[in-house]
């Protein structure tokens, strides 16, 4: 009983195999008509293509991130609570556009405190000079009825009184500046890219309460492996591909860190984009980079003929036509297709029309 179970397994087993096997030689394929000499059936209307080599530029490709050349984070100068915040991640400003708002209640009582003790400080003054021009005159006009060390008080009052009121005035200076503080206003024209806080939280000296970035100054920062960027110089022309646009922009390299990573052993360069509209910082990108020349062979699609995973194409020569099968590579313009091998310069193959 055993034997006979172990029989039916091997069995199946090679049914199963012959299957795969028929499929991959193409038995549940179209074929090609084949005559009775066993060369391929000719077609109706067929032409002949010519192979030709077509030199093309050896690109290197180095991975990269999009960011922005300019960009800021606003921070509060002075503590305070935050009154309103005009503004979203997305949101574009221009220069000068307010962007917070904070509690400045406490900062203008400071300053309308600074501004009596500037006024009292100057009726001071005042008094003082007129004691002092005063005591001035009688003493020249009259000897012996005022001291020169009155007239010297007089003058040391004066010259205090002066000192006070500019020492006031600074410190008006100040709390006025405090005051301007409590506005915080785009210092560049872009696009709020983050909000950390809202209305009601505390702001902090130095802790960042929005991001944001210049939109025009968008640029490629890219690995690229230490041999290439040796060649690279500033404002050479390049390509850059954002795969998640599909789209290619031109770029020019704009900055080539003088420093290489000892790991990977490669340099960061920086290509700034042209026309980049539609980016945004931390998209992937890669940076183009041509390296030298290679040689390719492109051939129509029609001339392709599939025969279950194979690929075939009906070559022309001297003695007939014959079946030859090719190893494709990637996909090109013009509905054609990059022949890695099979093929070589001036050999003559079929294109059929479908």
């Amino acid at each position: 009983m055993k034997a006979i179970l172990k029989a039916s397994v091997v069995v199946v087993a090679l049914i199963l195999l012959g299957g795969v096997m028929a499929y991959l030689a193409g038995f549940f394929e179209s074929k090609i008509p084949i005559d009775s000499n066993g060369a391929p059936a000719p077609v109706d209307s067929d032409k002949v293509y010519i192979v030709e080599v077509t030199t093309e530029p050896l690109i290197e490709q180095a991975s990269g991130t999009i960011r922005a050349k300019v960009e800021t984070v606003i921070s509060p100068l002075i503590n305070a609570t935050i009154s309103s915040i005009a503004v979203w991640s997305g949101d574009e400003v221009e220069a000068g556009d307010v962007l917070i708002k904070l509690d400045s209640r406490e900062l203008r009582a400071r300053v309308d405190q600074a501004h009596q003790a500037v006024i009292a400080a100057e009726a001071r003054l005042a008094k003082a000079e007129k004691d002092f021009k005063r005591a001035q005159r009688i003493y020249r006009t009259d000897t012996g009825a005022i001291s020169k060390a009155e007239l010297d008080r007089k003058q040391a009052v004066q010259r205090s009184a002066s000192a006070e009121l500019l020492g006031l005035r600074r410190q008006k200076d100040e709390t006025m500046t405090a005051l301007s503080h409590s506005t915080l206003t785009a210092p560049i024209a872009g696009r709020i890219v983050k909000r950390y806080a809202d209305p009601g939280d505390t702001a902090r000296q130095g802790e960042p309460l929005l991001r944001m970035y210049d939109p025009q100054t968008l640029r490629l920062e890219a690995s690229v492996r230490e041999s290439v960027a040796s060649k690279l110089v500033e404002g050479q022309s390049l390509t850059a591909q954002v795969d998640a646009v599909n789209t290619r922009y031109a770029a020019a390299v704009d900055e080539i860190v003088p420093s290489a990573d000892p790991g990977s052993r490669s340099f960061v360069v920086k290509v700034s984009l042209t026309g980049g509209s539609g980016l945004y910082p931390g998209m992937f990108g890669r940076l183009m980079i041509p390296i030298g020349e290679i040689e390719k062979i492109y051939i129509p699609n029609k001339a392709v003929t599939n025969v279950g995973q194979l690929d075939f194409v009906v070559v022309k020569t001297e003695h007939g036509s014959g079946r030859r099968y090719v190893r494709l590579g990637e996909q090109a313009a013009g509905n054609r297709v990059e022949v890695i091998s099979g093929l070589a310069p001036g050999e003559r193959i079929l294109v059929a029309p479908r």
